[in-house]
């Protein structure tokens, strides 16, 4: 069983300011080799965001793109299944946590890395006292603290891009922004009345933390029928399309459910890869490519900005 309490026995004398300072100067250090972060996020479950983590990420890598993903949901990751892929048999050391190699040179942490048993039991304590002994004592971390660890401690290496696929839930991205501040983030929602008002409550929290929100995507709008030769729609329309936009958001794709989809996952297969002529796998492509020129052109601009800033000199000095 992983049971979350803290990990950084050696900060337990600090205030939590400073040790979140800490923890965040750490992960910008571990990621100073990667050129850009995505975070995927959703107001709740069900949208399909993991799938398309994995496929953006497949998409972008086979364009010859250096990519990794990092699994933040603790709960229940899912990410090294969908690659088909398990954890490397030596993947901790005192240099950090080697992620898992997945196809297509895709590098993976989840939260599968940090103990020796794969797929245990899983709770979170961040308050309460510890549980009785046990014969075999369990990983302690608190939930955040099992993200900072993933994120400060994993070798990423130099990668184009970082992908981070959060668990559902509005405090999910209020939990990362304290830990970094990605090149972008992307909602991904469907089209239901429920996930209107879902991805509104987000949007409301974010005028609070201000997450770099470039883009949502609407997934699952329709079915495509083969016997039938006509496309109908999933859920109703509009709604959740509607609350985006006012919000002044672009709508990067709208996709179609296609059962393959989620069938080639189960399988531990990249669907854009293993279907690459589908309607659905070219509309991820391109999907895929306007995402990693969002993110490389807000690069751009953060770099024109910060050399175009002025440069304050000490006091005293010519």
């Amino acid at each position: 069983m992983r049971i979350f309490t803290e990990f950084d026995d050696h900060l337990a004398t600090n205030g939590t300011g400073e040790r979140i300072l800490h923890d965040a100067e750490l992960i910008r250090r571990n990621l100073a080799p990667v050129k850009a972060t995505l975070v995927l996020a959703s107001a709740k479950g069900g949208t399909g965001k993991s799938l398309l983590a994995v496929n953006i990420a497949g998409a972008l890598a086979q364009a010859g793109k250096k990519v990794g993903i990092m699994d933040a949901d603790l709960n229940a990751p899912s990410i090294l299944q969908m690659l088909g892929t398990r954890a490397p048999l030596r993947y901790l050391s005192s240099e950090g946590i080697e992620p898992a190699a997945a196809p297509l040179g895709i590098r993976v942490a989840s939260a599968e890395l940090l103990t020796e048993t794969l797929r245990p039991a899983m709770s979170f304590l961040d308050e309460d006292p510890p549980p009785a002994p046990v014969a075999v004592p369990p990983v302690r971390l608190t939930h955040s603290g099992a993200l900072r660890r993933i994120l400060s401690q994993t070798r990423f290496g130099p990668l184009d891009l970082l992908i981070i696929d959060l668990a559902p839930g509005v405090e999910e991205l209020y939990r990362m922004m304290r830990m970094l501040t990605p090149t972008g983030v992307i909602l991904v929602t469907h089209t239901s009345g429920s996930a209107a008002v879902a991805i509104r409550h987000a949007l409301d929290m974010n005028k609070e933390i201000a997450a770099p929100i470039v883009g949502a995507i609407e997934n699952m709008v329709a079915f495509g029928c083969d016997n039938c030769r006509s496309v109908r729609p999933l859920f109703p329309q509009g709604e959740a399309a509607r609350v985006v936009r006012e919000a002044d958001i672009p709508i990067v794709a709208r996709l179609p459910f296609d059962p393959r989809f989620a069938e080639s996952s189960d399988r531990g297969r990249i669907f854009v890869s293993e279907f690459s002529e589908a309607p659905i796998a070219k509309q991820l492509t391109e999907m895929a490519r306007q995402i990693d020129a969002i993110l490389i052109a807000r690069n751009r601009k953060a770099a024109e900005v910060a050399a175009a800033a002025p440069i304050v000199s000490v006091a005293g000095e010519s």
